[in-house]
């Protein structure tokens, strides 16, 4: 309860108020006189009072309330120079999976230089937690919306904070409808495009059971150079997983989301959004429907005050990835697809994140992977070695070969998943029919006696089964691996 101060003096000896208490009392009306305005045009613009009914939602008077009692309060971090952010992005309750983490960055701001860093953390990224152990960090987001709704973004933020040894304070989750509908809200996206996207298995939202299989996808083809984005090839854009070449990893998917999230930025913090009360109400709208975060009104504020300054153009990016000289390499575990840290433990993510304003691009992150200390306090021998396979090695090194069988009535189909395998960079020597048209389920057989653990591994993510090396006596094949296509 804030504190109340009764003033017994006569009238004539009554105290004259600190200057600066006079600016909060005259900051905190003109942001009040700007809601009533918003309010009473609203009333103009929209005949079904959409945005007052979007301001009672929103608890305005409470967050008002807050807003004229914050008066100089820093946000958390501020004082260290340092305010982090966790940006969570979820398919929502009209997605399958809806509360699986599928995109995760961490964000930092530093207000003495307006500097602004993203860390893209991989959704297969497997993390300690005191409930679970071990388990994929996506899942770690979507237990906890199970158990508590909402509770997601806080879970999240708190192992992350363990793993980083820093205090993750804040988080904001979005899922998928709002981002598509916040674009949309103002007019789209500017983005470069730095190469072409071709991605032949983009899924298609609602026909994930139809059949045939090829009826569930579709072709996404963004060409290289600046593309202006609706909020539905923005998220396209930024989710895409299997296009070919260097856009289907990881790595470059990250980068996607980054240069949309630093694009979006400009557009809601523009002088234009403040004084438009459609957008005003989108936003509340879309706040109220799709946005689940701690920050209140007066840190937005806060946040969009200190950071006014900042250029989107020199936003410091990193990535943390299996790529060639990355930090994680991928395994399995129980037959899933899986991305460890090297070492087995997070000391060189840590040091990256603690870092971050003081590396520049990825030659530097990998730089630090090999030569940085994780930790001064212990002895230079008890740092982690980097396993060199898992460094170097990838499944195009293996050259395993590929056969894949159609056990389906899909007429056409194990050509056409020959020819994206072949596009993604594996060698499938033959394509042909399964010695049954009735397969459930796809089953990738391992028949080479576990010689190519880096291609096991890529199929396993591709086709989301796990690697069988038991093979049936029927199939008949040189082949070191037999992929057979189910429904």
């Amino acid at each position: 309860m804030p504190k109340i101060e009764v003033d017994f003096l006569p009238n004539n000896k009554k105290k004259h108020p600190k200057p600066h208490r006079f600016k909060r009392l005259i900051a905190s009306l003109i942001i009040i006189l700007i809601v009533i305005l918003a309010v009473f045009s609203s009333s103009v613009v929209f005949s079904d009072e959409s945005l007052i009914r979007n301001l009672a939602k929103f608890n305005i008077f409470e967050q008002f309330g807050r807003l004229i009692r914050a008066g100089d309060r820093q946000l958390t971090g501020e004082i260290e120079d340092r305010i982090n952010i966790l940006i969570i992005g979820m398919g929502g309750k009209n997605h399958e999976g809806g509360t699986l983490a599928d995109t995760i960055i961490l964000a930092s701001f530093k207000p003495s230089t307006q500097q602004v860093a993203m860390m893209s953390i991989p959704r297969d990224l497997s993390i300690p937690t005191d409930a679970y152990s071990w388990m994929k960090i996506n899942a770690v987001h979507a237990y906890a919306e199970i158990k508590d709704r909402g509770n997601g973004g806080k879970t999240l933020s708190s192992e992350l904070s363990k793993i980083l040894d820093d205090n993750i304070n804040y988080y904001a989750t979005v899922d998928f409808d709002g981002f598509q509908r916040i674009i949309d809200e103002f007019g789209g996206v500017d983005i470069e495009v730095e190469r072409d996207l071709i991605d032949y298995s983009y899924p298609i939202r609602g026909k994930e059971y139809v059949f045939p299989l090829e009826n569930r996808f579709e072709t996404l083809n963004i060409k290289a150079g600046m593309q202006h984005m609706d909020g539905e090839l923005a998220l396209k854009y930024a989710r895409s997983r299997h296009a070919l070449g260097v856009e289907g990893s990881d790595f470059a998917r990250a980068r996607r989301q980054q240069k949309i999230i630093a694009a979006l930025k400009e557009k809601i913090f523009s002088v234009k959004t403040f004084f438009s009360p459609k957008k005003i109400n989108s936003l509340l709208s879309a706040y109220n429907d799709h946005i689940i975060t701690n920050l209140e009104i007066w840190e937005m504020m806060r946040l969009a005050q200190i950071g006014q300054d900042i250029d989107i153009s020199k936003i410091i990016s990193q990535t943390i990835s299996d790529a060639p000289n990355g930090l994680l390499y991928a395994t399995s575990y129980n037959g899933a697809y899986v991305l460890v840290p090297i070492g087995e433990n997070f000391d060189q993510i840590k040091y990256v994140w603690q870092h971050i304003f003081d590396l520049s691009g990825d030659d530097a992150l990998a730089s630090q992977r090999v030569e940085s200390p994780t930790d001064t306090s212990k002895p230079e021998e008890t740092l982690p070695v980097t396993p060199e396979p898992a460094k170097e090695r990838t499944f195009q090194d293996e050259s395993a070969d590929i056969e894949i069988q159609n056990g389906t009535w899909t007429a056409g189909w194990a050509g056409q998943e020959q020819d994206r395998l072949t596009d993604l960079g594996f060698i499938v020597s033959n394509a042909t029919n399964a010695d049954s048209h009735n397969y459930n389920k796809t089953v990738v057989y391992d028949l080479s006696g576990g010689a190519y653990p880096m291609t096991a591994s890529e199929l396993a993510k591709i086709y989301t089964t796990e690697i069988a090396d038991d093979a049936p006596l029927t199939i008949d094949s040189s082949a070191d691996f037999v992929i057979i296509l189910g429904q």
